[in-house]
């Protein structure tokens, strides 16, 4: 079962039917701290702002939100939390009738709208080992250090920045890609942005089946390429090809972006 929290900034507690609990304030800043488990997701998502998470030292999930902009708006955001069985997420919401395309519950807000509201929304958030986090944001940037967890982040206009022990995804259509991993650990991996280069650094003993495409971005990698096919036109390019025994997908697609494999640094090894 779903469990629905609307948390504003600040004090003003009040109490809504079924359930539902509702903080109405015009402070900047908002803390929450809850209890995961191993194998269980923290997710955040925003419309502008930045996500930040870290290492948390415990089992405890915190999650600080700092608001910025103009003061006037500030009681039209507030921030929506989603608890279930598979763990916790946590939404900035922007007011009842300008959401954004979507809202934290899914529902599509964009006959709603009616004025912009010009208010961001950073997020910082510690996340404990083994829980996986999911960080999306439309305008700002997704950047996740030094995790022991699964990570998924994504943005519209932003860079991501991701280093874990465990796998990492990320998307953006306006930025840069940099996520360093420690584990090898999936079946099909797939990493692109319109606007930006995309660097990954793994293991150095990476199994894959690489995919490149670009319309004018080049492929670079540390690791011994087994090329099946490569083509380069006036306009785009393509590379296929093999690292070790491959066995698991790894692809990329960019439109203005180069393509460059590392292998990890040392001192994600042994975290």
């Amino acid at each position: 079962m779903m469990v629905r929290r609307v948390v504003g900034f600040g004090l003003g507690l009040m109490l809504l039917a079924g359930g539902t609990i509702e903080l109405r304030a015009q402070d900047e800043a908002f803390e929450w701290r809850g209890r995961l488990s191993q194998g269980q997701t923290v997710e955040v998502r925003g419309i502008s702002g930045n996500i930040t998470a870290e290492l948390a030292s415990g089992s405890t999930v915190e999650i600080i939100a700092t608001k910025h902009g103009r003061r006037g708006d500030f009681h039209d955001v507030t921030i929506e939390i989603y608890e279930g069985r598979d763990g916790v997420t946590v939404c900035a919401i922007y007011g009842s009738w300008n959401q954004g395309d979507e809202g934290c519950d899914g529902r599509d807000r964009r006959r709603e709208r009616r004025r912009s509201i010009d208010v961001s929304v950073d997020f910082e958030v510690r996340v404990p080992a083994g829980v996986e986090f999911v960080g999306s944001m439309v305008s700002g940037d997704v950047e996740a250090r030094d995790l022991e967890s699964d990570v998924t982040a994504t943005t519209v206009s932003g860079d991501v920045f991701v280093s874990t022990t465990e796998v990492a995804w990320g998307t953006t259509v306006s930025g840069s890609i940099d996520i360093e991993m420690g584990s090898s650990d999936w079946d099909d991996l797939h990493f692109s942005t319109v606007s930006g280069d995309i660097t990954l650094l793994l293991p150095e003993d990476l199994d894959a089946d690489i995919d490149f495409e670009s319309l004018s971005g080049d492929f670079h990698s540390d690791f011994a390429l087994d090329l099946e096919s490569r083509r380069n036109r006036w306009v785009g390019s393509h590379v296929r090809g093999t690292i070790g025994d491959g066995g698991r997908r790894l692809s990329f697609k960019t439109i203005s972006g180069d393509v460059r494999l590392r292998r990890t640094r040392a001192r994600s090894q042994v975290r």
